[in-house]
C-alpha cells in the first residue's frame, strides 16, 4: 500500500474526522450497495474521480442482504449518471485509467478495473468522460480562492492546497472538481458541453489503461468538451469561497496563513 501524501496526514490531524486512517473507512462495494438500494430508481449520480478498482468490484458483486440484485443489475436501476474524470478525447494516455507510475502492479489493476468499467456500465446509465485535455485548461484554488474570508479561517481546503501546491496563492489544474460540479449542474455549469456528432463508445485498453473513443451507433456515453476555461474557474472558486453551512471556524493567525 501506498503513503498517503503528506497533505492527507495534514487534513487528518488538524481538522476533525470520524475517520483517521482508511482502516476505518466501510468497505466500499458494501457501501455502494448499501446506498444504491436504499435510493429511488434512476436517482443516483457518481462521479468518479479516481482509479476504478471500487467501481468494477461493485459490477461484479453478487446479490446480498442490501438487495437481490447484482451489481450491474443494481447500477442499471438505481445511476442514472457516472461522471468519469479519466482519460483523453479522442485518445490518450491519463493517469486515472492507468494508474500512474509507481509500481507495475497498481498499473495493471488499474487499467483493468478501468477497461472493465468502460465495457460493463450498463447501457441504462449514462457515462459522461472527463478528459485530462479539459481540466488541465482550468485553474483554481489560487489566489481568487484563497482572498476569501472562508479561506482565512481554519480551512482544509486551503491547507491541501498550499501544502500540495508548496506555498500559498498557488493554483491547481481543476480535473476532479470539475467532473464532480458537472456531474451534479451539468455541463454548462464548468464552461463545457457534451461532445457533438460523437455517437460511440470509450474503449480502454486493459492492458495500458490507455483509451480511445470509438465511432459507431449511438450508445449512453458522451465526453466533456471545453468552451470556456474563465466561466469554469469561476464557478468552482465560487464554491469554494462559500462559508460552511455548519458554522464559522476558527481565524488563523498571519503565521498560519503564511
Amino acid at each position: 500500500m501506498q503513503s498517503p501524501l503528506d497533505y492527507v496526514n495534514i487534513l487528518v490531524s488538524q481538522f476533525p474526522s470520524r475517520i483517521q486512517d482508511s482502516s476505518q473507512a466501510e468497505d466500499a462495494v458494501q457501501l455502494y450497495r448499501r446506498v444504491l438500494s436504499s435510493r429511488p430508481d434512476r436517482s443516483v449520480t457518481i462521479a468518479s474521480i479516481g482509479i476504478h478498482t471500487n467501481l468494477a468490484a461493485l459490477l461484479r458483486s453478487p446479490a446480498d442482504a442490501h438487495s437481490f440484485l447484482d451489481g450491474r443489475s443494481l447500477v442499471a436501476q438505481k445511476v442514472s449518471l457516472l461522471a468519469v474524470m479519466g482519460g483523453k478525447y479522442p485518445s490518450g494516455l491519463e493517469c486515472n485509467l492507468e494508474g500512474g507510475k509507481s509500481n507495475l502492479h497498481n498499473h495493471l489493476v488499474a487499467a483493468q478495473s478501468s477497461a472493465y468499467v468502460a465495457a460493463h456500465w450498463p447501457p441504462e446509465s449514462k457515462i459522461m468522460w472527463s478528459g485530462a485535455e479539459v481540466g488541465v485548461r482550468v485553474l483554481t484554488g489560487g489566489f481568487e480562492f484563497q482572498r476569501c474570508v472562508p479561506a482565512a479561517e481554519l480551512n482544509p481546503v486551503r491547507a491541501a492546497m498550499v501544502n500540495f501546491t508548496g506555498g500559498p496563492n498557488r493554483a491547481r489544474f481543476s480535473w476532479d472538481p470539475l467532473t464532480t460540479l458537472a456531474a451534479v449542474r451539468g455541463a454548462g455549469a464548468v464552461g463545457c458541453t457534451e461532445c457533438s456528432d460523437c455517437d460511440g463508445h470509450n474503449y480502454v485498453d486493459p492492458t495500458t489503461g490507455a483509451n480511445k473513443w470509438i465511432t459507431g451507433r449511438k450508445m449512453n456515453q458522451t465526453y466533456l468538451v471545453l468552451r470556456d476555461a474563465t466561466a469554469a474557474s469561476t464557478a468552482i472558486n465560487a464554491l469554494l469561497c462559500q462559508s460552511p453551512k455548519a458554522g464559522r471556524t476558527p481565524q488563523l493567525s498571519p503565521a498560519q496563513l503564511a
